[in-house]
């Protein structure tokens, strides 16, 4: 079905009152009331909660493969985890939640929340960047919030003032030790056509379009469903770890999993233009190519610059791309960090320090 583009007046006032409307809602006196309620609850549960750091951590379904990297115990939840919620919750414990853990039995959330006092929990978001309803009501019922990405922090702030980062995602299909034992894998002649399989998302036909630019050119770019999941994480890897290249088309802006994906199989994306202006690059380095769209009509060009980098970096490099992602791109980290900065942000709100020093968390372990 063909689309009639409208003109760029029409949009610019189209955004204009759309923008306006949004603001003008969050002048509501709504968020002073919510933003007091949410501070006191913060400060009895505090007061009560025998809480110095996240000893005891349960993680949800999608943090699987994450791993300690300090002294702390992780209990891993099943995804059906509130059909039978845990009964031995140690005083003081942290639940580190997805949104994907949440959302297909957000009333049961909620009410366990509501059922255990004792514990404190945390909300990681992986989609804030495109899911506002989900975000805000995680963001109101979590002790503490944590956006996946910088785009609509300002906005989902208004519905807590307990905010963590952003963290941005990381690797989280397979353990930092899996990939490491897989070298050999990685090792592996490559192909020099990109791999960019998405799925289809009818809300964002822009984005589906640039698929269907450069599919023709590159068929290994096109759409796929979630057939992955039921293969082997070695299937997975070994499908990473074929191509030189990544093509990455996200439905918005936030740097989305199949980067740190290509990078920890050693391979160089290739990401749209607009994410240079991104504070999430700052973590990429130099190593991804940009795409404007011309280079979605003549795909080659930007391909097989791509390539020509891969090539020119060598084993060396592609080693360096997955030593890099393994350090500091994996769910390891970004849970470390998460952990480590709601330790530092309890520690400020019983203080009553109104500092902060956190910023984005998606780079380096560490305060």
């Amino acid at each position: 079905m063909s689309e009639t583009a409208r003109t760029a007046h029409e949009l610019i006032e189209e955004l204009t009152g759309l923008t306006k409307q949004v603001h003008t809602l969050l002048q509501d006196p709504f968020f002073d009331s919510w933003a007091l309620h949410k501070q006191a609850h913060m400060e009895r549960k505090l007061g009560s909660l025998r809480f110095e750091r996240a000893e005891h951590v349960f993680l949800g379904f999608h943090l699987a493969t994450a791993r300690p990297v300090a002294a702390r115990e992780y209990h891993h939840l099943p995804a059906d985890f509130l059909d039978s919620p845990p009964q031995q919750i140690p005083p003081g414990s942290v639940f580190l939640l997805l949104n994907n853990d949440i959302a297909p039995k957000l009333q049961q959330y909620m009410a366990f929340v509501q059922a255990h006092p004792e514990a404190l929990f945390v909300v990681w978001d992986w989609d804030s960047q495109h899911w506002i309803q989900m975000g805000a009501i995680l963001a109101m019922n979590s002790d503490f919030y944590v956006p996946g990405t910088s785009e609509n922090v300002s906005l989902l702030a208004q519905f807590t003032p307990y905010v963590l980062g952003p963290v941005f995602v990381g690797v989280h299909q397979w353990t930092r030790r899996f990939l490491a034992e897989q070298m050999p894998l990685m090792l592996e002649p490559r192909d020099d056509t990109p791999l960019g399989q998405h799925a289809r998302y009818p809300q964002y036909p822009r984005r589906n379009r640039a698929i269907a630019t450069v599919s023709p050119t590159y068929p290994t770019v096109g759409f796929t469903d979630n057939a992955y999941k039921q293969r082997s994480e070695l299937d997975n890897l070994r499908e990473w770890a074929r191509h030189k290249t990544h093509w990455i088309m996200p439905v918005m802006a936030g740097v989305p999993i199949r980067v740190f994906n290509a990078l920890a199989a050693g391979g160089i994306p290739i990401l749209p233009a607009f994410y240079r202006h991104l504070p999430e690059i700052a973590v990429l380095g130099d190593t991804p190519l940009y795409y404007e769209v011309g280079d979605l009509i003549e795909a080659r060009r930007i391909n097989e610059a791509a390539v020509a980098r891969f090539d020119a970096a060598g084993e060396s490099g592609l080693l360096a791309r997955v030593a890099d992602a393994l350090q500091h791109h994996h769910v390891d980290q970004r849970c470390e960090q998460i952990l480590g900065a709601l330790e530092r942000a309890v520690d400020r709100i019983r203080r009553k320090d109104r500092s902060h020093d956190e910023g984005y968390l998606g780079s380096r372990v560490g305060p």
